[in-house]
């Protein structure tokens, strides 16, 4: 795979085996395969495009998307409240496009990230995400997890469901004592009911709101990446 960049900062991830059409021309496919990352490849126009190899936050950028997926700023959040690392055992719950756990599976490397989702055509949406990227660290389960989690010692449980309360007796037979649940929701009604339920959790639920600067006339851009979701971060503290 390759990640081009052109004159306007527009990124393309193509596979190389046929040739690359844009607006700026047609890169020839068999030229951009003797290209090294750093290098910049000329359409026939004779516009330049830097050629750099994608990492895991490209692919998942371009990755299809089906349900609402979980913004950047949000993944960040939960990566920096919960601390996870290599080695950290997730288990993802409700897996939509495979962004989380696209996300999430990076950091646990080369342990293995364990999401649930129940919808057929989502999970076949994920799958393709998961095989584009590479990505062999992730075991989707179809399945029901309002049902139970099959994990036991799970540092950390993601939840992007619409009654995540549903899910809470589940959460504290799969994690240890200290580890995170950590559930998304669009609405604070859903948020707020979650709270109500959190019985041997410790808890806060958080927003980001995340503005842009131009920085040729040093003002904030007039659009910015508004309210996406509520965070709610619930630790475990007691088990019974």
């Amino acid at each position: 795979m390759y990640l081009l960049l052109d004159e306007k900062g527009n990124s393309y991830l193509i596979n190389g085996e046929k040739d690359f059409h844009s607006k700026y021309g047609v890169i020839n496919a068999e030229e951009l395969r003797g290209k090294n990352p750093g290098e910049v490849i000329e359409s026939h126009t004779g516009r330049g495009f830097f050629v750099l190899e994608p990492g895991r936050l490209d692919y998942i950028r371009k990755a299809r998307k089906g349900p609402q997926s979980v913004t950047l700023k949000d993944l960040g959040l939960i990566t920096a409240h919960t601390c996870i690392s290599s080695g950290s055992r997730v288990v993802d719950a409700g897996t939509g496009s495979g962004i989380m756990a696209m996300y999430l599976s990076n950091l646990v490397y080369p342990e293995k990230l364990v999401t649930y989702e129940i919808r057929e055509d989502f999970a076949e949406i994920a799958r393709k995400n998961f095989k584009k990227a590479g990505i062999g660290n992730i075991e989707l389960k179809q399945g029901d997890v309002y049902d139970g989690i099959d994990e036991r010692g799970v540092d950390l449980i993601t939840l992007d469901l619409p009654e995540p309360w549903r899910v809470i007796e589940q959460a504290k037979e799969s994690l240890k004592p200290g580890g995170y649940l950590v559930s998304y929701s669009p609405s604070i009604n859903q948020s707020k009911r979650l709270f109500d339920r959190l019985k041997g959790f410790r808890s806060e639920t958080l927003e980001c709101l995340s503005r842009g600067w131009d920085m040729e006339t040093v003002r904030p851009h007039s659009r910015m990446l508004g309210h996406s979701g509520f965070l709610t971060f619930a630790r475990l503290v007691e088990k019974n």
